[in-house]
Formats: C-alpha cells, sequence, structure tokens
C-alpha cells in the first residue's frame, strides 16, 4: 500500500483527524506531482474511519457546483480527490473554485482535499487557497529501497535481472574550455584546456576494494534515479522494460527529447501537466479563441511527452521529469 511510503505524513493526517472539531474544523491539502501516490495516500485512511468519512474524488473537470450537493449529503469528514479539476485558467473558469472555497470556510464538515502540486502552487499564488487549508502535506520522493519493494511485491515468481550496460573504459586525458581574463581592456576568452581525469589511476593504486551491487540493485538505483523517486513513474517504466520476468539493465533508459517549444505549445503543456488529465474539449475552452490547439497538441504527441485516450489527455509518465524540468527553466512552474 503506498501509504506505507509516507509514514510521518500518515501521522500527521491521523492527527488532524483526531484533533478535528466541528466548531474549529481545520482542512487538509494533501499535495504531490503526477502519479506520485496521493491518491492511495488517502484511500488507505478511509476504511479506518467507518461512516465517518468519505472519499469523492473528481474524475473530470467540475462543470456546475453538483459536487457540493454531495459534499452536503455525505459524512462529517470529506476526502475531496484531484482538486485542480475546481477550476480551469481561463475567465469565469474559478466559480467552481470560488464557490467551494467558500463553502470551505463556513462548513462544519473537515475536507481533506487532495491537490497536484503545480496546481496548488499557482494557486497560492493567485487566489490565496493556502488559508482554507491550515494543514498542508506534501509527499516526498521516496527511495530506491521502497521503489523496488513494493514492485517486487506484486510478483509471485521470479524476475530475472541481466547487467548488459556496455562497459566504459575510464577516459583519463580529455579536452575542455578554460575562461581567461584579458590584460588589457578587461575582455574574456576561450581557449581550449586539458582536463586530467585522475579517478581511474587512484582507483587502480588504492587498496580498498570495491564493492560490487546487484544487479537487480543498479537496475532499482537507476529506475529511481530516472523516475525521482515518483512511485507510479517507477511502476509505469519498469512495466515497459519488463519482458517475460527479465528486466535488462539497458532497456531502463529516460526519454530526454530535446525540448524547443514554442509560447503556445509550453503554455498547453503547462496546462495537460498541473490538470494531470484533461479531456480535449475542456483543453480547447482554455485555449480558445487565441491559440489553435490542435497543430501544438500533434507536435506535442509527436515529441513523445504526451498521450491521449478515452480519459484525456496527460503527460506521458517516462516524460514527466523532462516536462517538469522544461517548464522550470522556463519559470512557467517552481
Amino acid at each position: 500500500m503506498d501509504a506505507a511510503f509516507f509514514p510521518e505524513e500518515q501521522t500527521r493526517l491521523e492527527e488532524a483527524i483526531a484533533s478535528f472539531s466541528p466548531a474549529q474544523p481545520a482542512h487538509v491539502a494533501v499535495v504531490s506531482e503526477y502519479l506520485a501516490g496521493r491518491t492511495p495516500f488517502v484511500q488507505a485512511l478511509v476504511p479506518q474511519y467507518g461512516d465517518r468519512i468519505a472519499f469523492m474524488p473528481l474524475y473530470s473537470v467540475a462543470h456546475d457546483t453538483g459536487f457540493l450537493d454531495d459534499i452536503h449529503r455525505g459524512p462529517e469528514i470529506i476526502v475531496l480527490g484531484d482538486c485542480q479539476n475546481l477550476f480551469l485558467r481561463r475567465i469565469g473558469g474559478f466559480e467552481n473554485l470560488d464557490a467551494f472555497l467558500e463553502f470551505a470556510a463556513r462548513t462544519d464538515r473537515m475536507l481533506i482535499t487532495t491537490w497536484n502540486i503545480h496546481a496548488w502552487n499557482y494557486l497560492v499564488q493567485a487566489r490565496s487557497i493556502g488559508a482554507c487549508f491550515p494543514v498542508q502535506i506534501v509527499l516526498p520522493r521516496i527511495g530506491a529501497g521502497a521503489i523496488k519493494k513494493t514492485i517486487l511485491s506484486g510478483y509471485t515468481r521470479e524476475i530475472r535481472f541481466v547487467e548488459d550496460a556496455p562497459s566504459k573504459t575510464p577516459v583519463l586525458l580529455s579536452l575542455g574550455e578554460k575562461k581567461f581574463t584579458l590584460p588589457f581592456g578587461g575582455g574574456k576568452t576561450t581557449v581550449p584546456w586539458p582536463d586530467i581525469n585522475l579517478a581511474p589511476l587512484r582507483a587502480r593504486l588504492s587498496s580498498k576494494t570495491e564493492e560490487k551491487v546487484a544487479v537487480e540493485d543498479l537496475v532499482f538505483e537507476r529506475l529511481a534515479r530516472i523516475a525521482r523517486g515518483n512511485i507510479g513513474v517507477a511502476r509505469a517504466i519498469w512495466e515497459r522494460c519488463v519482458d517475460k520476468d527479465e528486466v535488462r539493465v539497458s532497456t531502463i533508459q529516460e526519454t530526454s527529447p530535446d525540448l524547443k517549444l514554442t509560447v503556445d505549445e509550453s503554455f498547453i503543456l503547462l496546462i495537460i501537466l498541473s490538470m494531470e488529465r484533461i479531456a480535449r474539449s475542456d483543453l480547447a475552452r482554455v485555449l480558445e479563441p487565441e491559440i489553435d490547439l490542435a497543430p501544438s497538441l500533434f507536435r506535442l504527441k509527436s515529441l513523445g511527452i504526451i498521450g491521449e485516450d478515452r480519459q484525456g489527455i496527460a503527460v506521458l509518465p517516462g516524460a514527466l521529469g523532462v516536462v517538469t524540468d522544461y517548464l522550470r527553466k522556463m519559470r512557467m512552474v517552481w
């Protein structure tokens, strides 16, 4: 169960529930990036509280305030999942969010909400929503050991790990560049400069023996690094690489296209990333009439960073790190 990855966060959430008072309900925001485990995290707590609690996920963008009627009929503790679906970044797109925040400010129920981290960070700046959720729980990244344990626990048969990645011959001398300040005028120039790597020589001369890492640990260390501690991304990469109960080290590779996007393409990618999964019609509502969605969507698909199915458009798991890095470099997420 993914909740086991976050013991400190689980304790904080249980303490918040234990201290709940209808007179002063302390609402909770559980925040994480796409696929990082926040839904299983809150779902795991629901059975502990029986009829006191209800889980109400928002599977898609809310087009009206009907979800508030469900909350009104619910028990004293409501878990509202994927609250990034309460708004769209467009004129008139915040009405449902505003209605929900108004309800949160006056209700005697406890609201436990989950949010995409990029949507949350944006709304904290744009709408000051943090004031409505005094308990804020950001799920941390998890390590290779936890990823290995949860993935292998799903198998009753043995998985073979093959170390087939080519070994690299240590490079002792390479050519780089070095900057120099010119003596007159204060200008700068770069010249070729030898770079000597003494680490291989030190390793040979050292009397210490290098501890060999097991192949399966090498696989999961690489998997955790590429997934950046995101369990959902790690699972997706794993499923793509396991073949007939065998995993080769060479197949654990990161999607790393050289992204050079237009402003419109970057904005579309931002919306998809922060909404996590969005219908084409809802995405068009954000963009119209200024941006034509079809050509930009085609190019993003051709780059292998987004996909579309019946549930909507989403960033492909293996490209999540690349996409996030690019949008962070563009100062569109932080």
